[in-house]
């Protein structure tokens, strides 16, 4: 039995399903103070490598370039962050934008460790933690869907509407690019494809993905106020939904316009953002 390709399929139908629960958010106007919910949720969960280069672990990093770690990783870690920056700065603008409070990262950081809100992205930090105490075939099984491959941003690239809906669907495409240039579940480079060498590795890695990955599905039903029905989403974990594939998804992004342009027209638009899907 192939276990790497059925874990490829379990992941792609939870890509599938994030997505669903964002699209179905956005199926309806709904009030300000939901987006205003979801909007803080994610830009809380993008600010990460804000926090690591203040606390100087890219520092640390740069000053073992050439002394153990080659330039080639360096020029690799430089492009996340500067991936996963401007995502968090994208998104905050877009939190402001629609008529958030100004965003401040450290503050947002330092509310996130008790806050409600941020109770199912620490459930998924803790079951990430346990499997990394256990054996680095369960550790790259915790890992192997943690960023679901841009799901959400997947979910409001067909977004249609006014200022607000145009610049997601724009922040959508420029993050699932980010993602597959960097994500580390792409096909053969995630390193659990070198771990997965018996029958018993791939169930054990398969049960990891499978829990994992429902622990972050059930997260953004939260995230987005529950769009979803239990019932979908018990069947969403039975994967009875089409699977987000990778190539799905480099398709999806396609005619990405650039950050300049995107900055470009968010300072232009008039505040609060216009929005069909916001009852103000």
């Amino acid at each position: 039995m192939d276990f790497m390709a059925e874990i490829e399929d379990v992941a792609s139908r939870f890509r599938a399903g994030e997505a669903e629960v964002a699209r179905t958010f956005f199926s309806q106007p709904r009030p300000l103070a939901q987006h205003l919910y979801w909007l803080r949720i994610q830009v809380a969960r993008e600010l990460r490598n804000l926090r690591e280069i203040s606390h100087g672990e890219l520092t640390e990093f740069v000053d073992k370039v050439d002394r153990g770690v080659t330039r080639e990783k360096i020029v690799a870690e430089l492009r996340e962050h500067y991936y996963e920056t401007r995502h968090y700065a994208m998104l905050a603008d877009l939190l402001e934008g629609i008529g958030g409070d100004h965003v401040d990262w450290q503050d947002l950081d330092a509310e996130r460790g008790k806050a409600e809100w941020s109770v199912w992205h620490r459930q998924e930090q803790k079951r990430r933690r346990e499997w990394d105490a256990i054996s680095p075939l369960h550790s790259a099984a915790g890992s192997f869907n943690s960023g679901g491959a841009g799901s959400v941003a997947y979910g409001v690239v067909g977004l249609q509407g006014n200022v607000y809906e145009q610049l997601l669907a724009e922040v959508g495409k420029i993050i699932l690019h980010d993602e597959m240039a960097h994500g580390e579940a792409l096909e053969e480079h995630h390193p659990l494809y070198q771990l997965v060498k018996t029958e018993e590795d791939g169930r054990t890695a398969l049960e990891i993905v499978q829990e994992y990955s429902t622990i972050r599905l059930k997260g953004r039903n939260f995230q987005f106020g529950y769009p979803l029905a239990e019932e979908r989403i018990e069947a969403i974990a039975r994967g009875e939904i089409e699977p987000a594939t990778l190539d799905t998804l480099r398709s999806a992004y396609q005619g990405a316009i650039d950050e300049e342009q995107w900055f470009d027209r968010y300072r232009a638009a008039a505040k609060p953002l216009s929005a069909t899907t916001i009852v103000r």
